[in-house]
C-alpha cells in the first residue's frame, strides 16, 4: 500500500491503536475513552470533507471532517479531544469521494501528529512527533533532510517505523523497529538525508539541539558524509534488493566507512555486504536478520554492494582518512547505481566486521 490514506473511494479507514479497521461507508461509530484524541488525516477536498459529519452527543460535538483536517501553521493537526467516554459517529454521504483515516491515540504524552503532503516542509517541533504520508507523489518518498545534531546542547534523535500505538498497543514507545539513532555517531553533527520509503514514522522526544526538514524527495542517489538508506516498507517488506554504492575517491585517497544495518528480527534471512577495493581485493560478510550488525572499513574503497531478500535500514558515516573531511561537507563521496552482480567472496585486511549480539 503506497500510503495510509489513498484508499478505496467508498470506505473510511480508521486507525485505533494497532489496528486498521475497514468500516461502513455511510455511518461509522468510534468508541472513545476519556483522554482519547482523534487526528483526521486526509488529502480530500474541502467540499467533500464538509459533507462528512462528526457527532458525539456526550461531548456536544456537531461538526464535519473538514473542521479537524486542516494542519496548523507548523504542519501539525489539532486533535478532537475527549474528557469523557463517548461515541463518535461519522456519516459519509453515498457517492462522496473523500478519502479519510483517523488516528486514535490516548497513550502518548506531548504528541504531535503531522500529515505529510507533496509540498510539505515540516520543521522541528518539541515532543514526540508522528508523521503520516497522505499523498503519494510519483517517484518520491518521505525524507528527513539537513538534520543537524548539536551534541553540546544535548541534541539527539531516535526514529522508528510506525506510530507509537501501532507497535506496542498500550506502550508509548514504538519499539522494536528503531531505524535511526544519532547517538551511534557522537562525532557526527550533520546528516544530508535520511531516506524513508515508509508510510509512517515516529521521532522520539528530542531536545532543542536538533533541526531538520521533513517532506517528500527523491531516493538517495548520492551518499554523502552521513545519512540513512532503507528498503521500502521497512521492516515488513520481504523482497530481493541488490544495490551498489560507488565510492568517488580523489587519487589514492583513503576513506573510512561505518555502516550500522538493522533488520526485521522476526523474519529469517541474510543480508550480504561486499566492500571492494582499488587493489582488486574485496571482503564480504553475511549479516543474519536476528542480529543488529556493524561494519567498519578504512582503505581505498571503490564500492559497497548490498544484497538482501528482506528489509534493512542502514545508518552510515563516511569520511576521508587522509584529509579529515568534516561531517558537514556537501562534497559527495558515494553515488548509487543498481546492481545485479553475483556476490563474491574475497580477502582484504582493511575491513572489520562486528556483530552486536543484542
Amino acid at each position: 500500500m503506497q500510503t495510509l490514506v489513498i484508499f478505496c473511494i467508498s470506505i473510511l479507514l480508521v486507525l485505533v491503536n494497532s489496528k486498521i479497521h475497514i468500516l461502513d461507508s455511510k455511518i461509522t461509530e468510534i468508541p472513545v475513552k476519556s483522554g482519547s484524541r482523534l487526528y483526521f488525516l486526509t488529502n480530500g477536498n474541502e467540499a467533500d470533507l464538509k459533507q462528512i459529519t462528526v457527532k458525539a452527543a456526550g461531548s456536544n460535538i456537531n461538526s464535519n471532517a473538514y473542521s479537524y483536517s486542516i494542519p496548523s501553521i507548523d504542519g501539525s493537526l489539532n486533535p478532537l479531544q475527549f474528557s469523557v467516554a463517548d461515541t463518535v459517529i461519522l456519516t459519509k454521504p453515498e457517492g462522496n469521494q473523500a478519502s479519510l483515516s483517523i488516528y486514535h491515540d490516548g497513550i502518548s504524552q506531548d504528541l504531535n501528529v503531522f500529515p505529510v503532503f507533496e509540498k510539505s516542509l515540516i520543521q522541528f517541533k518539541s515532543g514526540r512527533n508522528v508523521f503520516f504520508q497522505v499523498d503519494a507523489p510519483n517517484g518520491k518518498i518521505m525524507t528527513i533532510t539537513n538534520l543537524k545534531i548539536d551534541h553540546q546542547n544535548d541534541g539527539f534523535l531516535r526514529a522508528y517505523s510506525g506510530s507509537p500505538a501501532q507497535q506496542n498497543g498500550e506502550q508509548a514507545n514504538p519499539l522494536p523497529y528503531q531505524f535511526f539513532n544519532s547517538e551511534l555517531y557522537d562525532n557526527v553533527n550533520f546528516y544530508q538525508q535520511l531516506d524513508l520509503p515508509i508510510d509512517t514514522f515516529t521521532m522520539d522526544p528530542i531536545s532543542t539541539g536538533v533541526s531538520y526538514t521533513v517532506g517528500f524527495g527523491q531516493a538517495t542517489t548520492t551518499l554523502q558524509s552521513a545519512g540513512l538508506v532503507m528498503t521500502s516498507g521497512f521492516p515488513y517488506s520481504m523482497k530481493q534488493t541488490d544495490v551498489t554504492y560507488n565510492v568517488n575517491r580523489v587519487g589514492n585517497q583513503d576513506v573510512s566507512l561505518t555502516m550500522n544495518p538493522l533488520f526485521n528480527r522476526y523474519e529469517s534471512y541474510d543480508t550480504n555486504i561486499i566492500v571492494k577495493f582499488a587493489s582488486g581485493t574485496e571482503q564480504g560478510s553475511s549479516f543474519p536478520s536476528g542480529l543488529n550488525g556493524k561494519m567498519v572499513a578504512s582503505s581505498s574503497i571503490n564500492s559497497v554492494e548490498i544484497s538482501s531478500i528482506g528489509s534493512f535500514a542502514i545508518q552510515y558515516h563516511l569520511n576521508t582518512t587522509t584529509t579529515n573531511l568534516e561531517a558537514t561537507t556537501n562534497q559527495p563521496l558515494i553515488t548509487t547505481t543498481k546492481s545485479t552482480n553475483v556476490i563474491h567472496s574475497g580477502i582484504s585486511c582493511f575491513v572489520l566486521f562486528i556483530f552486536n549480539f543484542i
